[in-house]
């Protein structure tokens, strides 16, 4: 990863409204009156279902914390670096909403700790688009070319997966949950991330643990030290945002994204219209398509708003995939058919894969175009979590 920023997110989400309206309380049943004998039992009047708030964003990620290092003065020091002009602040975090709620889950199912969710705003200030020249980071996590290879992300000229938050954010939290396993401790995992998983091996190498357990003064470059202190930072600002005058932007839902499959490349304007956005509104969310269409050879899917998502859905179902494909002149696509996918595997010459570090299950599907759900099914897994190391069908037993 490259050194850190923090600049002011230019990428303008134009997304659902930040916070949900709570439903009013019903009114009580007024009480029955009792009429002349003989008596006859008033009806029962069952009161309207209260509408019950989803949880706030912010208490969620609080209870995924796991590190309290807000009396660190270095931290300190950042997070007041950081809040100097609160009301931009709360305005990046309002802009990064969508895309936090979408790390969060993901950082949920993979077991990664909260602290790590705010990660990007260290790195991108949650830009997607963040652009990156001929062998630099790019993307929200700043990912380097060698590492996304590594990591499973394909990176060309008409899709680079490390814009795809989607993408990326599935094939990051796999590798933080690696380096997890290895170090286990979610301070040396964003050290990790910043300098390398080896290189933090070879600095705690030998080390007694009461040094490892103060990694700010463990030997490592200050672009590293202070690449974990602005995390931490971060996490004491959304920890206690009162103490830095800051108020985080309300979030009881309404601004959640949603993952909608493609069957095969698509026209990206085609399918805005489909899904009642601008263009412009959707590569917002998908700037890992480069061009006017989606490649043949990369992933086929788009993050969305839930109600944009809803509705490319019911266009798909209406119309079929033939609305939103390229011009009518376009060649017809060959991308290969759901029925063919299972068996993809086998083209690429491999029946096996021995899961190297930082993959994913998501990861590994897609590299060899096998469903993901098969993939899990014909190895037996209990969960989307592997271990480097593992061997793992790429077709069904027999």
């Amino acid at each position: 990863m490259k050194a850190p920023r923090y600049a002011f997110l230019v990428v303008a989400l134009a997304l659902l409204d930040a916070c949900a309206t709570q439903a009013p309380h019903p009114q009580p049943p007024s009480a029955s009156v009792a009429i002349a004998a003989p008596a006859v039992p008033a009806p029962v009047t069952l009161p309207l279902p209260v509408a019950v708030p989803q949880p706030n964003l912010w208490n969620r990620l609080r209870k995924d914390f796991v590190l309290d290092d807000c009396g660190n003065p270095r931290a300190q020091a950042w997070a007041k670096r950081f809040t100097r002009n609160p009301r931009l602040f709360a305005a990046q975090l309002q802009q990064a909403l969508p895309l936090i709620a979408w790390v969060q889950d993901a950082a949920d199912r993979a077991g990664v700790a909260g602290e790590l969710v705010l990660l990007p705003m260290v790195e991108s200030s949650y830009n997607p688009a963040e652009p990156g020249r001929s062998g630099d980071p790019a993307g929200m996590w700043q990912i380097m070319p060698r590492t996304a290879h590594a990591m499973g992300l394909e990176v060309g000229h008409g899709y680079d997966g490390r814009l795809d938050p989607a993408a990326s954010t599935e094939a990051v939290m796999g590798m933080l949950k690696g380096y997890h396993d290895e170090l286990q401790d979610w301070r040396l995992v964003d050290m990790a991330f910043n300098a390398g998983e080896y290189k933090m091996l070879g600095v705690l190498d030998g080390r007694e643990h009461s040094s490892v357990d103060k990694p700010l003064r463990l030997p490592v470059s200050a672009t590293t030290r202070d690449h974990l202190a602005k995390l931490m930072a971060m996490a004491c600002i959304v920890r206690d945002p009162a103490q830095f005058e800051v108020d985080l932007p309300r979030a009881e839902g309404g601004y959640e994204l949603t993952l909608v499959p493609l069957p095969q490349a698509v026209d990206l304007a085609s399918a805005a219209r489909a899904a009642g956005i601008l263009p412009a509104q959707l590569r917002t969310l998908n700037p890992g398509y480069r061009g006017k269409r989606m490649p043949e050879d990369a992933p086929h899917h788009l993050l969305l708003p839930q109600e944009s998502a809803q509705r490319l859905s019911a266009a798909l179902d209406t119309q079929g995939i033939a609305a939103l494909v390229a011009d009518p002149g376009t060649k017809k696509s060959t991308t290969p058919t759901p029925a063919t996918l299972a068996s993809a595997g086998k083209h690429r010459g491999a029946s096996r894969h021995r899961v190297e570090r930082g993959e994913s299950l998501w990861s590994i599907a897609r590299h060899y175009r096998i469903d993901p759900a098969k993939l899990r099914s014909w190895n037996a897994l209990a969960s989307d979590n592997l271990r480097p190391g593992q061997s793992l069908l790429l077709s069904a037993p027999d």
